[in-house]
């Protein structure tokens, strides 16, 4: 008898109800970020939101067919789909860089979500357009230096950010952290039944939640829609968003990293995917984001090796996608969004870190240690710029002030922090790779590396907010300095030319 992958296992079952929540309490973000300004609510529920759910049904059907076709292939039923969803950092990014200072100048709402969704359809382009190199980028980027950007996207960074959401209500938070802990990270069964703990770490916390009034839904009835909401003016907005490019660009070519580096994970636990078709779906689903509406987009998250080691496989990709679905058409995004509060969402999200933490450690080589354990630290700029970025508006202060930007240079540093936190996947790629060339006594690619890192620095792909000529020529400097370092150590010793073993 024929495989059924679309049957949900219990691991299906457990993940489909946490990408649920994920992808709903994450697309929420520009509403709220943007109603202090001025955008209401229900704009931003009726525009900003719905296409989002044609995008993320059409990549997640692409990695599903993928994931069919490796098991058949290697004739094995526990191979588990790719996990996709939206995108933390591409969500802040464009709603505060690309739709808020549209708005503060036009006090149109309508021009910032058309150029909104043209940020994203220029993601999904940009991503299409490097799909057929993928299998080159992946060969070029050092095996350690893949998986070290593997887990420091989600093991440092996204852990970071989001953890500390346990405490956004102390008794609902650590109850749910204590659910994952005991069932999960330390593998204890619920009962005989083996109930799937992810259920119960989202059902009990939210009991919890409900009785001390923390979640407290509001029914605002079924208002039944479309899912997707189109631009009335698509090309012309897209040429309205190329100013924006400094942000789109940096950002699409951080999901080009995070989907190959999903894959090496995905490798390193035993499903062996085609980049280029995983790429691809990613960019086909997220240009479907764009076209239909949306601002928020789509990738593919680094978190195959943990969702396997829960037992989930393919049939999660299909349903989650449509779940998703009926609640966007039904109209109950606001109302199920807030079923899913943060403490337990950050309980989950630690298990997934510990995953790819695992999964990263496993799969290097010993020697290259210093590579993963250098490469987790480097993100803690981006995390605390990702912080400062956040507060500051909500304070009604900006970095721009050159008062504030005296006052947090003397209390944190903020010119270095952004300079180690701008491009920050980047600066781990760079260095990763460059520390497991001069391991490997491979001095000259080495050197190559700092090259590329100077390219960056000075197009401000690296070190620098916007993409301009001579962005950060300090950091150029440096980095040509690291390179005639790096390229000169085969002179130091005598037998500096020989790999250690």
């Amino acid at each position: 008898m024929a495989h059924r992958w679309w049957i949900l296992s219990r691991g299906d079952i457990d993940v489909t109800l946490a990408q649920v929540g994920f992808n709903l309490a994450q697309m929420v973000i520009p509403v709220f970020l943007l109603l202090p300004v001025g955008i209401p609510v229900a704009f931003s529920v009726t525009h900003l939101l719905p296409g989002y759910a044609m995008g993320f049904l059409v990549g997640s059907l692409g990695l599903v067919r993928l994931a069919v076709g490796v098991a058949r292939r290697d004739q094995r039923q526990n191979v588990t789909a790719h996990v996709y969803g939206n995108n933390v950092p591409a969500i802040i990014a464009y709603t505060l860089s690309i739709m808020l200072p549209v708005y503060l100048e036009s006090h149109d709402a309508n021009l910032a979500w058309e150029i909104g969704a043209a940020a994203v359809v220029w993601t999904g382009i940009i991503k299409l357009a490097a799909a057929p190199f993928a299998g080159v980028i992946r060969r070029f980027i050092p095996g350690p230096a893949s998986m070290t950007v593997f887990g420091a996207a989600m093991y440092s960074y996204l852990a970071l950010v989001l953890l500390q959401r346990v405490f956004d209500q102390p008794l609902v938070g650590l109850a749910a952290l204590a659910i994952v802990a005991t069932s999960v990270l330390a593998n204890v069964p619920i009962t005989r039944l083996r109930i799937p703990p992810f259920i119960v770490a989202w059902i009990v916390p939210l009991m919890l939640g409900l009785a001390v009034g923390y979640v407290h839904p509001v029914w605002q009835g079924i208002s039944p829609g479309f899912p997707f909401a189109i631009t009335p003016q698509p090309l012309h907005a897209m040429v309205l968003a190329l100013p924006y490019l400094s942000v789109i660009a940096p950002m699409a070519i951080y999901q080009v990293l995070q989907d190959i580096a999903s894959v090496a994970g995905g490798t390193a636990a035993g499903d062996d995917y085609d980049v280029r078709g995983v790429l691809a779906c990613d960019g086909l689903g997220t240009l479907v984001c764009g076209l239909a509406g949306s601002v928020i987009t789509p990738v593919v998250y680094a978190m195959l090796p943990p969702y396997k080691a829960m037992g989930a496989r393919i049939s999660f990709a299909l349903w989650t996608p449509i779940v998703f679905l009926l609640v966007v058409i039904s109209g109950l995004t606001i109302f199920i969004a807030q079923l899913f509060p943060w403490p337990i969402l950050a309980a989950m999200i630690a298990y997934v870190s510990v995953g790819v933490g695992i999964a990263t450690l496993r799969r290097v080589d010993p020697k290259y240690m210093s590579v993963v354990l250098l490469g987790f630290v480097l993100p803690a700029g981006a995390v605390v710029a990702a912080a400062v970025n956040s507060a500051l508006p909500a304070l009604q202060v900006s970095a721009a002030n050159p008062a504030v930007q005296a006052a947090l240079n003397r209390s944190i540093y903020w010119s270095s922090i952004q300079g180690l936190g701008n491009g920050f996947l980047f600066l781990v790629l760079v260095v990763a790779s460059l520390l497991t060339e001069a391991i490997d006594r491979r001095f000259g690619r080495a050197a190559v590396w700092c090259l590329i890192a100077a390219v960056f620095s000075w197009f401000g792909l690296m070190h620098s907010a916007l993409i301009r000529w001579a962005a950060q020529p300090e950091y150029t400097a440096g980095w040509l300095a690291a390179a005639i370092i790096v390229y000169s150590a085969r002179w130091w010793r005598g037998d500096a030319a020989v790999a250690p073993h």
